[in-house]
Order: C-alpha cells, then structure tokens, then sequence
C-alpha cells in the first residue's frame, strides 16, 4: 500500500473563486447600461437597460431589471443571459460599421483632395 505516498500531480490549493449566474447577469447589465452621467441617477440607468431589454423580449420587466442589477435574483435564466450578450454584440458590431464607414468616408476625402491637388 501507497499510505505515505502523495500524489505531485494533484493540486490542493485553493481554487479562484467562480463567478455565479447573478454575478454574470449584473456583469452584463452593467455593461448594457454603459457610462453613467455625473448627475444621473439609478432609477434612470436601470430604465435605459429596461428599454433595451424589452425591446428585444418584451418578457423583461423594470422589476427584473432592478433584481439583476441588486443581484437580488434567486436565480437567472439562460435566454435572459443570452439576450444580454446579444445585446451588446449587436453594439460591438455597430461600433465596428461606424468606424469602418468613417474610414471609407475619410479615405474618400482623401482621394477627392489628391485628385484636386493633381488637376491644378
């Protein structure tokens, strides 16, 4: 018998401690409710996120809202998650055109004045 004999290959150390549904949720929420204003106010920030929200899936309440955003919910479901990733990918991906519009539209700029410049 192998009584005195540890394993190296096992690791006892503490693990990082994991991020919980609630934890994810008001993560996300957070990020769907974007920079706050000086002067603005909760109630305001949490109506924003609601519009958002309930454009998508008329399901969210400003109820729900605010138990995500408290982190008082007992429990979060998956659509509600997928439906907050799927928001701010729809804003990544609007930022993305924005920015890649803007660059054709100063490349565009670009041409039109070394044109110019050429003919005179």
């Amino acid at each position: 018998m192998n009584v005195g004999i540890s394993s190296k290959n096992v690791d006892f150390s503490a693990k990082e401690p994991t991020m919980t549904d609630v934890d994810m949720a008001a993560s996300l929420l957070d990020e769907i409710i974007g920079q706050r204003g000086v002067r603005e106010t909760i109630k305001s920030m949490l109506e924003r996120a609601y519009s958002d929200l309930s454009k998508r899936n008329g399901a969210w309440t400003r109820r729900r809202v605010r138990a995500v955003f408290n982190k008082e919910a007992s429990r979060i479901e998956n659509r509600e998650i997928e439906e907050m990733k799927a928001i701010l990918d729809g804003r990544r991906k609007q930022a993305a055109y924005r920015a890649e519009t803007a660059r054709l539209a100063s490349l565009a700029v670009i041409q039109s004045a070394a044109q110019d410049c050429g003919q005179l």
